[in-house]
Parts: C-alpha cells; structure tokens; sequence
C-alpha cells in the first residue's frame, strides 16, 4: 500500500467512523466479515457493552443474543 494510499483510507475511516457511532459501526463491519470465530462472539459482547454505555438496551440484547448463539454453534461444531 502506498503511503497515499494509506493516508487516503486513514481519512476515509476517520471521517466515516468517526466517534462512538463512528466505532459501532466498525465494529459491526468487522462481524459481519468473520461470522464463524470465536472472537466475533467476544466483539459481539463490546459492542453490546457499548450499547449499554449510551443507553441502548434493545440494540445491546441484540447482540448479546447474537453472541449467545454464535458460541452454540461453536460449541456443536467442536464438539
């Protein structure tokens, strides 16, 4: 990767994801790229703590649910 290259990407994400949206967001991009290891289940958490923090109950459930569900799955297919 260039060094413009880079800058422009760093610009992009930081005015894309910028602040504690900004950070979800992200977050959310990244589960949705890995949906089958086992620290998605643990992002799955953060981002329902997150939710949490900015008074978010109905968003953080969701997620702790998809954490919950992930970790089955895991769980039978290791098993």
């Amino acid at each position: 990767m260039t060094s413009s290259c880079r800058d422009n990407a760093g610009r992009y994400l930081r005015s894309r994801f910028s602040g504690a949206n900004g950070i979800l967001q992200l977050l959310e991009a990244f589960v949705a790229q890995c949906p089958d290891i086992t620290l998605v289940a643990a992002a799955l958490d953060q981002l329902a703590g997150f939710h949490d923090y900015y008074r978010q109950p109905r968003q953080a459930t969701k997620y702790r649910a998809e954490a919950a569900d992930l970790r089955r799955r895991i769980a039978t297919v290791t098993a």
